[in-house]
C-alpha cells in the first residue's frame, strides 16, 4: 500500500471495485511490460464512485508509475471509474471497458429467448481486428435494439468507443489466464 511504484514499467492499469461485507473496495492490479501482474493498491468506500477511485489513483500517482507514454487502463462499464481516470490521468490514459462486463450488461435487457443471438452479433463486432468497422458494426446492432429493447440498445452505447480501444491500438493476441 506504500512501496515505491517508480521501479516498476507498468504498461496496463486493471481497476475494479470488489464488494465485501458493507464496503466496497477499488483495488488496482499493474501489468508490467514482462507480464507480470502486480497488485498495487485498494481503497474503500460505501459504493464503485469517482471520488474512491480518484483518491486510489492519486496514491498511485503519489507512489510512482510512469505515465508519460500513456497508460491502457481497464475498467468494467462503471461512469465513476472512466471518470476518475480521465480526471487524474487525462490525455495519459487510454480506456478499453471490459467487453465481458458490457455482454452481460446488454444481456440483462434481453428476454432469454434473444440472448444468444444478440450476444454472437455484439462478439462478432468485438473481436473485429478493425476497431473502426467493429464500431460500426456494435452501433448498428444498438440502433437494430433501440425498438424493442432500449435498455439493451442504451447499455450497448455506454462507452462504446472505449469497446475497440485495444483494437485501436493494434493489440493483438491472447492472454493466457492465470
Amino acid at each position: 500500500m506504500a512501496r515505491d511504484l517508480g521501479p516498476l514499467d507498468v504498461k496496463v492499469l486493471m481497476i475494479d471495485g470488489e464488494h465485501i461485507a458493507d464496503h466496497c473496495c477499488i483495488v488496482a492490479l499493474a501489468i508490467t511490460a514482462d507480464g507480470s501482474k502486480v497488485p498495487l493498491g485498494l481503497w474503500e468506500g460505501s459504493t464503485e464512485n469517482k471520488t474512491v477511485a480518484r483518491h486510489l489513483l492519486a496514491d498511485l500517482v503519489d507512489r510512482g508509475p510512469d505515465a508519460d507514454d500513456g497508460l491502457l487502463f481497464v475498467i468494467d462499464g462503471a461512469k465513476a471509474l472512466s471518470a476518475a481516470v480521465n480526471a487524474v490521468f487525462g490525455a495519459k490514459a487510454a480506456i478499453q471497458r471490459c467487453t465481458v462486463h458490457n455482454r452481460r450488461n446488454v444481456a440483462e435487457h434481453l428476454p432469454e429467448t434473444e440472448r444468444a443471438f444478440i450476444d454472437a452479433k455484439l462478439v462478432r463486432a468485438l473481436h473485429n481486428p478493425d476497431a473502426a468497422a467493429g464500431l460500426r458494426d456494435a452501433e448498428a446492432l444498438a440502433t437494430l435494439l433501440e425498438r424493442k429493447h432500449p435498455g439493451a440498445a442504451a447499455s450497448l452505447r455506454e462507452g462504446l468507443p472505449e469497446l475497440f480501444t485495444v483494437a485501436r491500438l493494434g493489440i493483438t493476441g491472447t492472454l493466457a489466464k492465470t
